[in-house]
């Protein structure tokens, strides 16, 4: 199975082109370049954001895994790239990163949203049933379910 291009480094130093060889050396840049851990990091943040609390598990497996790869990756890796490619490589992670970490805000800004519309949708559901049966689910205490969702939710919101 070919490795999918990177698509940066097209210059002159070759970078980029269809050659798997070239495509590994650049993948060894990358893990081998020093934003490449908060890269990876900012990586994950984003995934974890919205992946369901099951699906976790799987992350934590991917990534374990993947550090085989990477000494792979590292043992090949020569330090062949020129000057003008090098400062291409910086710039190119140093705004990836940024764009990673941008792109985690407003992940959680929008699962935040949503969150809140299902809240308020369980709070019409609830009023509703009390319309029909005269009979409120948090009788007991006076709280809801949705009352301790509400309150975890507010609580995350004022605490960001």
């Amino acid at each position: 199975m070919q490795e999918p291009s990177l698509g940066m480094m097209q210059g002159s130093g070759g970078y980029g082109g269809d050659g798997g060889g070239e495509n590994r050396q650049l993948k060894a840049e990358i893990a081998t370049h020093p934003l490449y851990e908060q890269l990876l990091s900012a990586h994950v943040a984003c995934l974890r954001v919205a992946t369901p609390i099951d699906q976790l598990p799987l992350i934590d497996a991917q990534l374990s895994q993947s550090h085989h790869l990477l000494r792979s990756y590292i043992s090949q890796q020569t330090h062949s790239l020129s000057p003008h490619d090098r400062q291409q490589l910086d710039n190119f992670l140093a705004q990836y990163l940024i764009v990673l970490c941008t792109f985690k805000e407003q992940l959680q800004q929008h699962v935040r949203v949503h969150a809140v519309e299902a809240v308020m949708a369980c709070r019409d559901i609830e009023n509703t049933l009390q319309a029909l049966t005269g009979v409120s689910l948090g009788e007991g205490s006076g709280a809801t379910m949705s009352d301790d969702e509400d309150e975890q939710l507010q609580m995350g919101l004022w605490f960001r």
